[in-house]
C-alpha cells in the first residue's frame, strides 16, 4: 500500500512538472507561479525538476520575494545540494538584481558544473562588472574546465563596457578553442565589432558564416543602420529577400531607424513599399516609426497619410506627427493635431507635452501655451524636467518673461537644462545682467558645471546688452576653466558681440582665424555690423566674401543689396538685385502673425489680402499725419523717410501694432 501511495505521488508530481514546463515554454510566467502555488496546496512536494522551472519564472518576472520563498522551499525539501537547482538559484538571484546572493550560493557549491560557472559569469556580466567576469573565466580555465560557447556569449555581449583590445583578446580565445563557428557566439562577436566601429571585421564574420539565423541578419542590418549606412543596410535587406529569408518586425524597425537617421526620403519610400508587400504595415512599432520616418525626412504629407491609416493610434504615433509638424515649420498644424489628441481617450505623455510647447513657442501662441500648462498641472505632469524646460522656453519665446520666471521658481530641483533655458530667456529679452547673475548663482551656489549651450546664452546676453568686456572674459573662461571648445555658434556670438560694439577689426580677425568652411556662416552678421557702423571698406570686403561662400542663397544677395543701399551705393545695389533674377533665385516675402483673442492674423509683405487691410492702411495714414502734426521729424537714411509709412514696403512690421489698435482699442 505504501509503494502504491508513493507511485500516486510520483505520477501526480510528474503531471505538475509537465504543466510547469509547458507554462514556462509558452511564456506564461505568472501562470507558472500560480500552478506552483496550487501544487504546494495539494501537499505534493516539488523535486529537482520542479524548482528550476519555477525559479526561471521568478527570474523572468523579477520577483525576488517569490524567489526567496522558493529558496526556502528548496531548503525544506532537501534539494539545495542539487547542481541544477543551485544553478537556477544563481540565475534567479542575478536576474532579480541580488548579485551578492548569487555569489554566495556559487561559493558554497561543493561541486560546480560548466553551467554553474556560465551562470555566475553571466551574472557578473549582467551587472556590468566585466572585470570580475574575466577573473572568473581565468579561474575556470585554471581549474581545468574548458569554456563553452555559452560562456563567451555573455562576456562578448558585455564587451561594450571594456576596450576593443579586451574584445580582441576574447575573440582570439574563441578562435583558439574552435568555437568561432558557433552561431549564437558569432552573432555576439559581430555585434561587438559593430559597437567598436570595426565595420569591415563585422562584415567579414557575417560573410564567413556557414549558417545564419534571423538574429544574424538582424545584427548586420541593425549594425549598418545604427551608424547611418542605410544603403548598406538596404543591400543586406535585399540579400535577405534573394535568399528567401523572411524578415521579422525587428528587421523593419532597424532599417526604418536607419532611414530616420539618414533623412533619406527615397530609401524611406522604398522601405515603406516593401513593408506594405510584406504585410507588416499594421504593426504598432512599425506604424510609429513610419510616421516618424516620413516626418524626419520632411515629407509631412506622407507622414499624415500613414497616421490617418493607423486604426489604433498610440501616443507615440501622435507625438511623432506633432513633432514633425513642429520641427518643419508647421506649428499651427501641430497645435491643431494636439487639440484633436485631447478629444480622444489617449493621454499625452511628457514628450508630447514638451513637443507641443515647442510648437506654441514657434507659433507665438501664448493662450494655447497657458492652456497646456493648466493641463500639465491638473494631471500632475509638472515635475518632468523636459516639460519644465519647455514651459520656460515657451513663455519667454511668447514674450512673457515673468511667466517664465514663475515656472523657473517652481522647479525645486533644477537640472542644467532648466538653468540654461531661463538664462537664455533673459539673454533673448536683452536682460544681460539678469542672465549673468543667474549664471553665477548656478555656478557658485548650486555647483552645476556649465556646458556649451549655457555659454551660448551667456555670449548672446553679453552681445544684446553691449557687455563686450564681459563677453570676451566668458569666451576665454569657457575654454580655460571648463575645457569647452568653441563651436561655430560660439564664434558667431563672439563676432556679433564685437560687431555690435563697433570693434570691426577684432571681429574680422576672429573670422579670418576660423576654418574656411565655418567662415561662410559668420559673414552675414559681420556685414550687418558694417552696415550699422557704416564701414564701407570692410562692408564691401564682407559682401564679396558672403556671396562667394553662399552663392545659391537668396538671403545673401538681399543682405548685400541692403548694405549697398544703406551706404548710398545704388548702382551696386541694383546689380546685386539683378543677380537674384539672373540666377533664378526667389526671395520669399517676409511675413508675421499676431494672436488676438485666440485668433491668428497673418500678414505678408506687400499683400493686401487681409479683410481689414483698408482700415489698416487708413490707420497708418492717420498716425503718420498725427506724428507730423506733433513735430516728429523722420529719420532720413539713404533718402528715405522712416516714419510709420515704412509699412508700405514692409507691411508686416506695422501690421501687428495696428491690428491691436483696430481690434482692441475702441475709440
Amino acid at each position: 500500500m505504501q509503494y502504491c501511495g508513493q507511485g500516486k505521488l510520483k505520477r501526480a508530481l510528474y503531471r505538475w512538472n509537465l504543466m510547469l514546463r509547458t507554462s514556462i515554454e509558452d511564456g506564461f510566467f505568472t501562470e507558472t507561479l500560480k500552478i506552483y502555488s496550487s501544487l504546494v496546496k495539494s501537499e505534493v512536494h516539488g523535486c529537482n525538476f520542479t524548482f528550476p522551472s519555477v525559479l526561471k519564472a521568478c527570474a523572468k518576472l523579477g520577483c525576488l520575494q517569490d524567489g526567496k520563498k522558493l529558496h526556502t522551499h528548496v531548503l525544506r525539501t532537501g534539494f539545495q545540494a542539487e547542481v541544477f537547482v543551485q544553478t537556477s538559484l544563481i540565475d534567479m538571484y542575478s536576474k532579480c538584481s541580488d548579485l551578492a546572493s548569487s555569489r554566495q550560493i556559487f561559493d558554497e557549491m561543493p561541486h560546480r558544473s560548466l553551467i554553474s560557472w556560465n551562470s555566475i559569469i553571466a551574472a557578473y556580466c549582467r551587472d556590468s562588472r566585466i572585470n570580475e567576469s574575466f577573473w572568473l573565466l581565468n579561474q575556470m580555465q585554471y581549474l581545468g574546465l574548458e569554456p563553452s560557447s555559452a560562456t563567451f556569449v555573455s562576456i562578448v555581449s558585455s564587451c561594450w563596457l571594456c576596450s576593443l583590445q579586451q574584445g580582441l583578446s576574447i575573440h582570439s580565445c574563441v578562435i583558439k578553442l574552435g568555437l568561432h563557428s558557433e552561431l549564437p557566439l558569432s552573432n555576439a562577436v559581430m555585434s561587438m565589432y559593430f559597437h567598436f566601429g570595426q565595420i569591415e571585421v563585422a562584415r567579414c564574420i557575417f560573410d564567413s558564416m556557414g549558417e545564419r539565423s534571423i538574429i544574424s541578419w538582424t545584427t548586420i542590418l541593425g549594425g549598418y543602420a545604427s551608424i547611418g549606412e542605410v544603403t548598406q543596410a538596404f543591400g543586406i535587406f535585399n540579400q535577405m529577400r534573394r535568399e528567401s529569408v523572411s524578415p521579422d518586425s525587428i528587421v523593419f524597425v532597424s532599417i526604418i531607424s536607419g532611414c530616420v537617421q539618414a533623412r533619406n526620403l527615397l530609401l524611406a519610400l522604398s522601405v515603406h513599399s516593401v513593408i506594405l508587400k510584406s504585410g507588416w504595415d499594421h504593426d504598432d512599432p512599425i506604424d510609429n516609426l513610419l510616421v516618424s520616418m516620413y516626418a524626419k525626412c520632411g515629407d509631412l504629407a506622407s507622414a499624415r497619410r500613414v497616421f490617418d491609416m493607423v486604426h489604433e493610434k498610440s501616443v507615440f504615433v501622435w507625438t511623432s506627427l506633432i513633432s514633425g509638424y513642429t520641427h518643419f515649420g508647421n506649428p499651427d498644424e501641430a497645435v491643431e493635431l494636439f487639440k484633436k489628441l485631447l478629444r480622444t481617450k489617449i493621454r499625452p505623455n511628457e514628450i508630447t507635452l514638451a513637443t507641443i510647447l515647442s510648437a506654441c513657442a514657434n507659433f507665438g501662441s501664448l493662450s494655447m501655451g497657458v492652456e497646456i500648462e493648466e493641463y500639465i498641472l491638473r494631471n500632475g505632469l509638472g515635475s518632468d524636467f523636459r516639460v519644465q524646460t519647455s514651459l520656460i522656453h515657451m513663455y519667454y519665446k511668447c514674450g512673457s518673461i515673468k511667466k517664465a520666471e514663475e515656472v523657473f521658481k517652481r522647479v525645486l530641483t533644477k537640472d542644467l537644462a532648466v538653468w540654461s533655458s531661463m538664462i537664455n530667456g533673459y539673454a533673448i529679452h536683452g536682460m544681460g545682467e539678469d542672465a549673468l547673475s543667474l549664471f553665477h548663482k548656478m555656478l557658485h551656489e548650486e555647483g552645476i558645471k556649465p556646458d556649451g549651450i549655457v555659454y551660448t546664452s551667456i555670449l548672446l546676453a553679453c552681445s544684446h546688452s553691449g557687455l563686450v568686456e564681459d563677453g570676451l572674459q566668458y569666451f576665454e573662461s569657457m575654454q580655460r576653466d571648463f575645457g569647452i571648445e568653441p563651436t561655430i555658434v560660439h564664434l558667431s556670438c563672439l563676432v556679433d558681440l564685437l560687431g555690435r560694439a563697433g570693434d570691426l577689426d577684432l571681429a574680422l580677425k576672429v573670422i579670418l582665424e576660423m576654418p574656411g568652411q565655418l567662415q561662410a556662416q559668420v559673414w552675414a552678421p559681420f556685414l550687418s555690423a558694417c552696415r550699422t557702423h557704416r564701414n564701407i571698406e570692410l562692408g564691401e570686403f564682407a559682401a564679396k566674401k558672403l556671396i562667394d561662400s553662399n552663392p545659391g542663397i537668396t538671403t545673401s544677395y538681399v543682405s548685400v543689396s541692403n548694405f549697398y543701399t544703406s551706404v548710398g551705393m545704388w548702382k551696386e545695389a541694383a546689380v546685386t538685385r539683378r543677380l537674384i533674377n539672373d540666377q533664378g533665385l526667389v526671395k520669399e516675402p517676409g511675413w508675421s502673425q499676431i494672436e488676438i483673442n485666440g485668433s491668428f492674423h497673418v500678414f505678408i509683405a506687400g499683400d493686401r489680402a487681409h479683410h481689414q487691410s483698408v482700415d489698416i492702411y487708413a490707420k497708418l495714414e492717420e498716425l503718420n499725419a498725427k506724428l507730423l502734426e506733433a513735430g516728429y521729424i523722420a529719420e532720413i537714411e539713404n533718402g528715405e523717410g522712416y516714419i510709420i509709412s515704412f509699412a508700405y514696403w514692409q507691411v508686416e512690421e506695422a501690421a501687428n501694432a495696428l491690428m491691436l489698435i483696430l481690434l482692441q482699442v475702441k475709440e
